[in-house]
C-alpha cells in the first residue's frame, strides 16, 4: 500500500506551503479590516470629481 498524507516528504512540503498560504490570507484580511475601519463614514459612497 502507498504511503500518503503527510507522512511522505511531498506531504510536509505541501503542508508547509498551505500554511504560509493560510498565514498571508490572515493577514491580508487583518489589514483590510483595519483599512475599512480607518476609512470616514462620509467617504463610504461613491466619490464624485464634480
Amino acid at each position: 500500500m502507498a504511503r500518503r498524507g503527510r507522512s511522505t516528504t511531498i506531504g510536509k512540503f505541501a503542508k508547509i506551503e498551505l500554511d504560509r498560504r493560510v498565514s498571508e490570507i490572515r493577514i491580508l484580511g487583518e489589514l483590510l479590516r483595519r483599512e475599512q475601519h480607518a476609512v470616514p463614514a462620509d467617504r463610504t459612497g461613491p466619490a464624485s470629481d464634480d
